[in-house]
């Protein structure tokens, strides 16, 4: 699960916390998710947050509530007047990378995201063929496994998954507006 879900699932009672997800200013709201659920370090998931919410008692919703109205004035301090000035923040973000690429054309990126994609599909298959590292190099090489895995999940995004993004994000926009 990713945080497009979390974002949709807040974006009713919190659309300041959601707004911030997929931002620049994204662990702002998940710091302050995470003290209102209790949630920290691994278990600070989109999984978990959507779970806690699901499973909150009214005086947590209300806790909620007041970090969202605490939350918007952080934010509004911070120079973002509303949650659209926040959106257009990480949508111009996005947009520079973009014309960036176009205007410049070079391959860096293009032979980056091979390079990932080939590691990752190296990483699968020496687990899939249930090779194991040796005892004193497990936990490096799992921490290896997930950048590896996390970079994979980037290049895919950049190359496949903006528009699904972007969809979510307009979605949870329209919803806190009106």
């Amino acid at each position: 699960m990713d945080w497009a879900k979390a974002k949709s699932a807040f974006g009713t009672i919190a659309p300041w916390l959601a707004g911030t997800f997929g931002s620049p200013v994204a662990g702002i709201g998940v710091k302050v998710l995470c003290d209102v659920f209790g949630l920290a370090g691994d278990s600070a998931t989109p999984e978990n947050f959507i779970n806690a919410l699901a499973t909150a008692t009214p005086e947590k919703l209300q806790e909620l509530r007041a970090a969202e109205m605490k939350h918007a004035e952080v934010m509004q301090s911070l120079g973002y007047a509303n949650i659209e000035k926040l959106e257009q923040t990480a949508a111009a973000d996005r947009d520079s990378a973009r014309q960036r690429e176009a205007s410049v054309r070079d391959n860096t990126p293009k032979v980056l995201a091979a390079l990932a994609v080939i590691v990752f599909l190296l990483l699968v298959g020496f687990v899939a063929n249930g090779n194991a590292p040796a005892e004193g190099m497990r936990e490096g090489f799992w921490m290896l496994a997930g950048a590896a895995i996390a970079t994979f999940k980037d290049v895919y995004g950049y190359y496949f998954g903006s528009s699904a993004g972007s969809h979510g994000k307009d979605d949870t926009i329209s919803r806190a507006i009106k």
